[in-house]
């Protein structure tokens, strides 16, 4: 937790679940009052630098599907469509495809 100028305290997470179970434990055994959540802001830090060597696979839970991916860099284009809201998962289905 820190303080910003501003007055709102802001709360760091291991992910959103995490963050989810911090507010509730907040909210309901040490505050014990309600309090404003804004959206959450999320930083992404890693990066692919060349394509992978190695080639993951991925089994659904009842191990009917299959997925098998191998990572490599992101295009510029892409990344700028998905800073700009163009490309993700709020964006359009039909413009993504």
């Amino acid at each position: 937790c820190t303080t910003e100028e501003s007055g709102e305290h802001v709360i760091a997470g291991c992910g959103e679940l995490h963050v989810e179970i911090c507010l509730k434990d907040l909210r309901d055994e040490y505050a014990q009052c309600e309090f404003t959540v804004s959206d959450p802001v999320v930083s992404y830090r890693e990066t692919v630098q060349e394509t992978s060597n190695q080639t993951c696979l991925a089994k659904s839970p009842n191990k009917h599907n299959r997925i098998y991916l191998t990572a490599e860099p992101m295009p510029d284009e892409l990344s700028s469509a998905i800073e700009d809201g163009k490309a993700g998962p709020k964006a359009d289905p039909k413009e993504r495809a």
